[in-house]
């Protein structure tokens, strides 16, 4: 828990105590935290050492954990994206030989470099928090030799499963794009403001596992106490975990549509090699 996630929220209206024990329970994550003041979900339960996590979305794969996170780094607090875009430069270097094996060592390697990449792009900066798209701008392919592949996909969190712009539906359309393409994985970021998240897609049909590769802890969903790397065996089960850490809100009746809207909005970034 950061002055920075406190003073986030405060600044949305919500009293500083009511603002730690979200983010309390919530364990760092502000979205979860708003969320919680805003009385859409109740505060997730601590986990137990005999379940900790829900089945649904936890137990698909062995899912390998480091005990550093962004929030155990100077300066990590607002890295995900360099985070993230470290994380996929990495993987596509791996995955050219099809099949991919990651470990500890890999998201240590993550956080440390990503959070050095945050600090050397961001120090002309006055914004705290850089999406990719102005990351990439201000990288010029030094540190991250990436490039969008079909532009920017944005996207609304429903509970309907089949919404045209929702995740199921946009990660299936990169999915497909990626058939006939020589790389075996197509990196993509997922932006749910504040955060951002990598998840790593085989071309459709494959065998392989489906990655979602997370710097933040998720231990009230997903199980993890630092940052993690958690494989899939197929789409079906990927959507599983990223439901549960970026669930859809419903703002109730008096809330505009177009505010609900821009609130579940996200935005999808396929990513490929230079």
């Amino acid at each position: 828990m950061s002055s920075g996630d406190i003073s986030q929220l405060t600044a949305m209206g919500f009293d500083e105590p009511s603002s730690r024990q979200a983010l309390a329970s919530a364990n760092g994550n502000v979205e979860t935290a708003v969320n919680i003041l805003l009385g859409v979900i109740p505060a997730p339960a601590a986990p137990s050492s005999s379940s900790a996590a829900s089945p649904s979305a936890a137990d698909v794969g062995d899912m390998i954990v480091c005990p550093t996170s962004q929030y155990s780094v100077d300066n990590g607090r607002s890295a995900c994206t360099c985070i993230a875009l470290t994380a996929a430069t990495d993987f596509l270097k791996l995955s050219g030989g099809g099949s991919v094996a990651l470990n500890a060592e890999f998201l240590q390697n993550m956080i440390m470099n990503g959070v050095q990449n945050y600090q050397t792009l961001s120090s002309a900066s006055p914004v705290e928090h850089l999406s990719a798209e102005e990351v990439l701008q201000k990288d010029q392919g030094k540190c991250f030799p990436l490039s969008v592949r079909g532009g920017i996909r944005q996207g609304i969190l429903s509970s309907d499963s089949f919404h045209p712009m929702g995740m199921q539906a946009l990660l299936e359309g990169i999915q497909q794009e990626q058939q006939g393409q020589s790389n075996a994985y197509i990196a993509v970021l997922i932006t749910k403001t504040p955060e951002t998240v990598l998840v790593c897609l085989p071309v459709s049909g494959s065998n392989s596992a489906h990655w979602l590769i997370d710097s933040h802890p998720r231990a009230a969903h997903l199980g993890a106490d630092g940052s993690y790397a958690k494989p899939h065996p197929n789409l079906a089960s990927l959507l599983l975990s990223l439901q549960a850490i970026f669930p859809p809100t419903e703002l109730g009746p008096d809330i505009p549509e177009m505010m609900a809207m821009m609130y579940n909005s996200f935005d999808m970034y396929p990513l490929q090699m230079n």
